[in-house]
């Protein structure tokens, strides 16, 4: 039995253990050899990276989207006000600018419960 060092927390684990006693970290049945957990770490890095880019992305989309929707209805309101309330055009900018800015919301609020399931 040798003792190896936790990628995570640096400590000094059992090559036998599954996991690391102080941080959790999950280490292979194969072998505990440090190439093998040196690999072990490169791919959680590389799942966190892609996820974390893909709800980024998602959030940044979304946000966009709520603040380009709550503007257009902003101008639509603002021209409702200055022209005829019943004009059809801005009606329809306030009713797009408003169907925008939910969705935008809708996708914020999915895009930060997406990065929080999947990360913790």
């Amino acid at each position: 039995m040798a003792l190896i060092k936790c990628p995570e927390c640096q400590s000094e684990v059992s090559d036998q253990a599954p996991t690391c006693p102080k941080c959790g970290f999950p280490f292979k049945k194969e072998s505990s050899s440090p190439e093998t957990v040196q690999r072990v770490v490169v791919d959680r890095v590389k799942n966190v990276e892609l996820t974390s880019k893909k709800w980024k992305r998602m959030e940044l989309q979304s946000a966009l989207m709520f603040v380009g929707g709550v503007t257009l209805g902003y101008v639509g309101f603002a021209l409702a006000m200055l022209i005829h309330p019943f004009n059809s055009m801005t009606v329809i900018a306030m009713a797009v600018g408003s169907i925008l800015a939910i969705i935008g919301l809708i996708g914020l609020i999915r895009a930060r419960f997406g990065a929080w399931w999947n990360h913790g």
